[in-house]
């Protein structure tokens, strides 16, 4: 195992020590287990790990549970497969990486299953160990430390068939997502690395998008330009891409790019690489003739300025979208920003100014708290105007610190000048020099 794995194992531990510190100090005088479920395989997609099971124990495996004494042994419950996993699926973790974690024993979930896979759904007996172990802590009347509400769908089901395996077990879990949100909130220095990695490919695949925009081209050709760059780059996609040009480009997640590129539209490229499994988010709006008309030019501009005038008010003590805090509210200051320039922002800009980021694209993090250094957020004001076929969306992510914010992803172009100089320079194949820096730099 090289020095960068076990680091970021030993980052994990902590973690869950931090976790333990926080239940205890929360939950003074309480027992019990922290219970954190892996994601599961879907044949359709290449495998994505749950974003909590990631962030304490950091397995690429499937079916995974967690399970952390809060004053002993941490576990890892594993399915019991009738046939050699490994001769389907690369093993992903061995007995080096399980010491690194700390991981006191494997145990078995329960009875054999069927096949080298499964999915979120259990036979009780393929769930009998586990569930064993949860009658013993209802009967020592301990707790069930889950973060719930901001686990996957899958590993909620898991724990909604245990509730009806294991009688009474529903009145001993706690949801803890509070806590696990608080913690990843703040980011380490080598998160905010993965988060400036993420960045740099998703504006490098802005550029790919901004060279394959032309007449006579398809949407499907800009989304294509754009996921070879994310798999050249050791990336995946952290959402489905967002190609829509005419009057798809005021549709807000419009996922078909099917149509073909017209001379006089604009497109809207709402796009983000997901690198170590942190995320990125960057949207850019084109011309698909390579320059805005006066029109478009306009909400353009009127866009751009918002996204400037909340960036410049980002800071610890604002808010990303809290209503009764209206003078601190960074969504209600962009709407009314856009609405005193004319439009009607509850139908032409209805989505939120923002959201965090993280290990999911939209990251965990309570609106009703203020923002905190180490934040990291995007802010993305959009104008839509169906009945005329334009939507502009302009949104970049944001690192929180003292007084103020520091945009992570400006590295791609977005003036209106520097978008044209940007198709034109793309088009002839020419290489776009970007400055790559680091959080070691500010």
């Amino acid at each position: 195992m090289d020095v960068v794995s076990m680091n970021e194992m030993m980052e994990k531990v902590e973690r869950r020590k931090s976790l333990l510190s926080n239940i205890a100090q929360a939950h003074p005088g309480v027992d019990g287990v922290v219970f954190i479920c892996a994601g599961f395989e879907n044949e359709r997609e290449q495998f994505y790990q749950d974003s909590t099971f990631e962030y304490f124990f950091g397995l690429q495996e499937s079916a995974l549970i967690g399970y952390q004494e809060l004053n002993g042994k941490t576990f890892l419950y594993t399915p019991v497969f009738t046939v050699d996993r490994s001769v389907w699926i690369e093993e992903k973790f061995d007995k080096e990486s399980l010491a690194a974690l700390l991981i006191d024993e494997v145990k078995p979930l329960g009875a054999p299953i069927n096949g080298y896979s499964t999915d979120p759904f259990f036979k009780k007996e393929a769930l009998g160990n586990l569930s064993a172990q949860l009658e013993a802590l209802c009967k020592r009347g301990d707790k069930l430390f889950i973060p719930l509400s901001i686990s996957a769908s899958e590993c909620k089901w898991v724990v909604e068939q245990l509730c009806q395996y294991v009688k009474g077990l529903r009145e001993h879990i706690v949801d803890i997502s509070p806590l696990v949100a608080e913690l990843r909130r703040c980011k380490s220095q080598r998160e905010l690395e993965y988060l400036y990695r993420a960045a740099e490919i998703t504006s490098l695949a802005q550029q790919a998008a901004a060279g394959v925009i032309r007449k006579g081209n398809f949407e499907s050709d800009v989304q294509a330009a754009i996921e070879y760059v994310y798999t050249e780059s050791g990336a995946t996609r952290a959402f489905a891409s967002v190609v829509g040009s005419g009057k798809n480009s005021t549709v807000l997640h419009y996922v078909d790019n099917k149509s073909a590129l017209k001379e006089l539209d604009l497109v809207v490229v709402d796009i983000g690489a997901s690198y170590g499994h942190y995320c990125s988010d960057i949207t850019r709006t084109y011309p698909v003739s390579g320059s805005f008309t006066a029109r478009q030019k306009k909400v353009y501009q009127d866009v751009l300025d918002c996204q400037a005038y909340i960036a410049g008010l980002a800071k610890p003590g604002m808010f990303l979208s809290y209503k009764q805090e209206p003078d601190k509210c960074l969504n209600t200051l962009s709407h009314q920003f856009l609405a005193d320039r004319g439009y009607d922002v509850q139908k032409e800009f209805p989505h939120g100014v923002g959201h965090f980021v993280g290990l999911d694209v939209h990251d965990v993090g309570d609106y009703k708290n203020p923002l905190a250094i180490g934040d990291i957020i995007t802010i993305e004001p959009g104008i839509y105007l169906r009945e005329e076929s334009l939507g502009v969306r302009i949104e970049d992510v944001y690192w929180i610190v003292k007084g103020g914010a520091i945009c992570l992803t400006d590295i791609a172009p977005k003036k209106i000048e520097e978008v044209e100089d940007f198709m034109k320079s793309s088009r002839l194949g020419h290489g776009f020099e970007y400055d790559k820096t680091g959080p070691d730099e500010h």
